[in-house]
């Protein structure tokens, strides 16, 4: 069945995920509505609740800091009844924790903290009925706040504490600090944030106390029939990335050969105070090294500056986590969709589109851009205005003949921008440069599209298999492949309103996404390395400085090799 199974590392990649499963589930079909194009055995897995009944859950390790479920029970449901019978057959994952043996013979006492009380919403799907007043930003607190699905026991696991609330100068002096705060020595601030290394000690702590893989993975994998990968979705400029750092070593220890992405979110940092900016770049950076060794493919993501009034609605709200997550999960799904069609050709498994942009076996850092309420014809149009605003030569872009599909460059870009403040003039004179792509996947989703739309297309969805991809590697040619799929992104109740031309009506939006390997990672590496090494050295220890450095120039330099052009002459030398 080629399944994937997910790790959820952290409240904001759990913000992401909520909507990339409530998507999910949007997919299945009952009755007479036909047959999902999407493989639902993929991510979901088959299985038996407490009562006997059988169950269709994500497969999917969700961890969060206490208190960040809010009112998302662990027992949910499906296993809150009963013990089943002994004599059934269950696989690990069918039993809950709660009904394994005790080693503890005497009477249990029970401490119970004060329970968060379900969001209108969830209450409204629990009974079965429409809610009554959509979501908003003030009425989504959790991230469980909007989420559609039932998860297995095993899934959730809690780690940690909440951050630390710390009190400010003025309240030591008796003063008061604001918004939140009582009077006199109460005073509070913001929480504080844990660091890197905090991340780095949890896992050792969790792992210390139980093989962190083997109770919480393994179980998951080893159900699997063939197993087509892992997907972890983490964010790496705080403390959990440290904490992926080392499960991404972990694993690969444990799973050799296994194909695993990370989708490492990073918050935007460009109007914090320079010393925390700094703080958190210094932390991804740590993170995109140790990713490197580890992950099959590492995708940078980060909201991208606004405005962007041609793509988002002006109810979009930057500071809400609710919208930010739903635009990066819309990039994540579409990106990741070819892995789970049921239709089968080359190219729709995960270990095939990593071969696909990693050029050299080196190049494991990928962008991620994306078009939105946009037929196919119409973002061709606008990225062929984009390159001839940009001065780049037609002749020069891409492979294909009408470089429809060569080096697609949309209008929404999640790589992070933040370092290039450092190196603006070099910035600027690379984007006047003809960008370098080794591998693109293009995801092109849309319900309402025909046949016709792509008539005269050259580059057509056959997928090249290993040889010819080969060939054209050793020609120095850029390896594009596009996948049209008849499925629109669905827009649900729990999904925001944050898309031009959409309204409380439209169920489903198009949309296109562009994952690549190119220059521009190399830039934003050397960018990243003068950041955090050179322009803001106290953020890193000594003792690390120069082994960081020399780590992140080594994964830009893997950008360069066999790629130097007669116009680019000099290029690599700036």
């Amino acid at each position: 069945m080629h399944e994937i199974v997910t790790l959820q590392l952290g409240r904001q990649s759990n913000y992401v995920a909520t909507h990339f499963w409530n998507a999910q589930e949007s997919y299945f079909t009952y009755g007479d509505d036909g047959t999902s194009p999407v493989n639902h055995d993929i991510h979901w897995r088959a299985g038996i609740g407490a009562d006997g009944s059988e169950t269709y859950l994500p497969r999917t390790v969700v961890y969060d800091r206490k208190g960040g479920f809010g009112s998302l029970r662990k027992v949910n449901v499906l296993y809150d009844t009963q013990e089943p019978d002994d004599t059934q057959q269950h696989s690990a994952l069918d039993l809950p924790a709660a009904v394994a043996n005790s080693l503890w013979g005497g009477p249990a006492v029970v401490q119970r903290a004060t329970p968060i009380q379900p969001s209108a919403y969830t209450q409204s799907l629990d009974s079965g009925i429409a809610p009554n007043e959509p979501l908003n930003t003030s009425t989504v607190r959790y991230w469980s706040d909007y989420n559609r699905v039932y998860y297995h026991p095993r899934s959730m696991v809690e780690v940690g504490d909440e951050p630390e609330i710390t009190p400010t100068a003025a309240s030591a002096n008796g003063g008061s600090s604001g918004a939140g705060s009582g009077s006199g020595s109460g005073a509070v601030t913001a929480p504080r944030e844990y660091s890197w290394a905090d991340g780095e000690d949890m896992f050792a702590d969790l792992d210390r106390e139980h093989d962190i893989l083997d109770r919480d993975l393994r179980p998951f994998v080893e159900e699997a029939d063939q197993l087509q990968g892992l997907q972890v979705i983490a964010s790496v400029d705080d403390s959990w990335g440290g904490f992926a750092s080392r499960y991404l070593e972990r694993m690969r220890d444990e799973y050799g050969k296994s194909t695993i992405w990370l989708w490492a979110l990073q918050q935007p940092v460009s109007r914090l105070p320079r010393e925390k900016r700094i703080s958190r770049l210094a932390n991804k950076a740590r993170s995109l090294v140790d990713a490197y060794a580890q992950a099959s493919l590492v995708i940078p993501l980060s909201v991208p500056s606004l405005p962007l009034k041609s793509v988002l609605s002006s109810t979009f709200d930057p500071s809400s986590t609710w919208h930010t997550s739903a635009l990066l999960a819309t990039a994540i799904e579409t990106a990741m969709l070819p892995a789970r069609l049921r239709a089968s050709h080359n190219g729709n498994n995960l270990a095939y589109l990593t071969d696909l942009l990693n050029a050299t076996g080196k190049q494991t850092v990928a962008n991620l851009q994306m078009s939105v309420v946009q037929p196919w014809k119409e973002v061709v149009k606008d990225a062929r205005a984009r390159r001839e605003a940009a001065g780049w030569d037609e002749d020069d872009y891409g492979d294909s003949k009408n470089n429809d599909s060569g080096d697609l460059q949309l209008p929404i870009d999640f790589a992070p921008k933040d370092e290039s403040a450092v190196v603006s003039s070099r910035a600027a004179r690379l984007h006047r440069k003809k960008p370098r792509m080794f591998g693109q996947a293009v995801v092109c989703r849309d319900g309402e599209q025909k046949e016709e739309d792509f008539a005269n297309d050259e580059d057509e969805e056959t997928g090249l298999d290993r040889r010819a991809m080969m060939q054209r590697r050793f020609a120095l040619k850029p390896v594009s492949q596009r996948y049209k799929v008849d499925l629109g992104f669905p827009l649900l109740d729990s999904f925001p309103y944050i898309y031009q031309q959409t309204t409380n009506s439209t169920a489903s939006i198009p949309v296109t996404t562009a994952l690549a390997t190119d220059r521009a990672v190399s830039d934003r590496l050397q960018s990243l390395r003068t950041t955090v090494t050179v322009g803001a050295a106290w953020a890193i220890g000594v003792e690390d400085r120069e082994a960081l450095s020399n780590d992140l120039a080594g994964m830009a330099d893997a950008y360069h090799d066999g790629w130097s052009s007669g116009s680019d002459n000099g290029d690599d030398e700036e």
